[in-house]
């Protein structure tokens, strides 16, 4: 029976934004280090174990930056916290397989982020966004085997979807799928480890009509079975209020040796951390007190009224539910400023972290407010260009299939966005 620990999408190094202030101990900004805690905790799990894995499969997204826009490279407390926990499972004896994500390599540059640890340690088999362009433009499949274990791994890390923005491309992508498909071992069990999904483009549904006796996948945040074979790890920590409800982990997969079937078990990395994610109603004839007094009710019911201690502070979003319109006695703005001074500021409220989604309005928002309109939780610099690059990055085919204009489209999002009707013809 091969064991095979199954984790993905760690992202080391992640920042929330709207958190504290200040620096924590010296080291970590507020909630970076919750993201260690969960890593460090499933390298204290895993090599400690009685029944240690045979082998650790990481899919990708290990650290979180570089990443997008986003160029920096991890933070220095990251690495050092890669090297510490690389050392451990090194002297554990437990082989790794770590691929490339979205998040954490250099798009520009061969190497990866990962790339020195490879070279540090000689239990860490590395595959990078690099390798696979290089191996689709050449045809040849990405693998490495482990005869003691009589296991074959098939990469593929991450393929961006502005890689695949021709059909020439995607059938280059799909053939390589095949390849990898016809790349197996009869004697050896062969499982396949990939970081991507269907619904951007970034992984080609063939992969599951691969024999693999095991299909580990990395990206989409939340744990699921895709196929019996076939199964997202999610995310170790929680990334986003998206997520707040999901159960974060890892996966073991047991793979028995007499048969084809595998078992999957989810382990969950416990967080010390409360999460409040509330809605609260508005109305028109609020007044901003009244809408605060609201707000301050839902955090005092969760015991959030009491003095600030980082170790247990919780993560919060108060979603605000309703409209806003012309003669509203509220001001959202002011709202906002209050509640961020009082939940972020001030050491009234056990809160490192406080999202306010704002309702919505009937009134015309200026572009300089969209930061803060409901589900967008990150400053848009550009809301054009942004907008234009995420569309052709991910629904480049169907652009073209439809014969569609990114720039017509964008300008489009931008004047809705504004609130103005547009006059261009589509």
């Amino acid at each position: 029976m091969i064991r095979i620990a199954h984790i993905s999408d760690t992202h080391l190094g992640k920042r929330p934004k709207r958190v504290r202030r200040g620096i924590i101990n010296s080291e970590i900004r507020p909630l970076e280090d919750d993201f260690y805690l969960a890593w460090m905790k499933f390298v204290n799990q895993i090599t400690h174990s009685n029944r240690k894995p045979d082998i650790i499969l990481h899919c990708g997204d290990f650290f979180d930056t570089p990443s997008g826009n986003d160029s920096s490279p991890p933070p220095e407390y990251a690495r050092t916290i890669a090297a510490k926990t690389f050392k451990q499972i090194h002297d554990a004896k437990i082989p790794v397989v770590i691929i490339d994500g979205n998040h954490g390599h250099y798009m520009e540059y061969n190497n990866s982020t990962l790339s020195e640890y490879a070279y540090l340690f000689d239990n860490i088999h590395l595959f990078t966004h690099y390798d696979i362009r290089k191996a689709l433009k050449e045809k040849q499949p990405l693998f490495c085997d482990f005869p003691e274990l009589e296991l074959r791994i098939l990469a593929h890390p991450v393929v961006p979807a502005r890689s695949l923005n021709t059909l020439e491309l995607y059938s280059l992508y799909e053939k390589w799928i095949s390849i990898q498909n016809n790349n197996l071992v009869s004697n050896m069990k062969n499982v396949f480890i990939a970081h991507g999904m269907m619904s951007n483009y970034t992984l080609h549904p063939n992969i599951f009509s691969g024999k693999y006796n095991y299909i580990a996948l990395g990206d989409d945040h939340k744990v699921h079975k895709v196929t019996d074979t076939a199964w997202y790890s999610g995310s170790s920590q929680m990334c986003s209020f998206s997520e707040w409800n999901d159960k974060k982990g890892y996966l073991i997969a047991e793979i028995n040796g007499n048969s084809d079937n595998v078992n999957v078990t989810f382990n969950k990395l416990e967080s010390g951390r409360k999460i409040v994610n509330k809605s609260v109603r508005i109305f028109p004839e609020d007044t901003s007190s009244m809408v605060i007094a609201r707000v301050k009710s839902v955090l005092d019911s969760h015991n959030l009224n009491i003095h600030y201690d980082y170790s247990t502070a919780a993560r919060v979003r108060i979603i605000l539910e309703g409209s806003k319109t012309y003669g509203s006695s509220f001001n959202v703005g002011e709202i906002e400023s209050y509640l961020n001074r009082l939940t972020l500021d001030s050491d009234e409220y056990n809160i490192v972290e406080f999202i306010l989604d704002r309702p919505d309005s009937q009134e015309q928002l200026q572009l300089n407010e969209i930061e803060t309109m409901s589900s967008i939780e990150y400053l848009i610099d550009n809301a054009e260009i942004e907008f234009k690059d995420y569309i052709s990055s991910v629904r480049d085919l169907q652009l073209k299939k439809e014969n569609l204009d990114p720039n017509l489209l964008a300008k489009i999002f931008v004047q809705t966005l504004k609130g103005n009707d547009t006059n261009e013809n589509t």
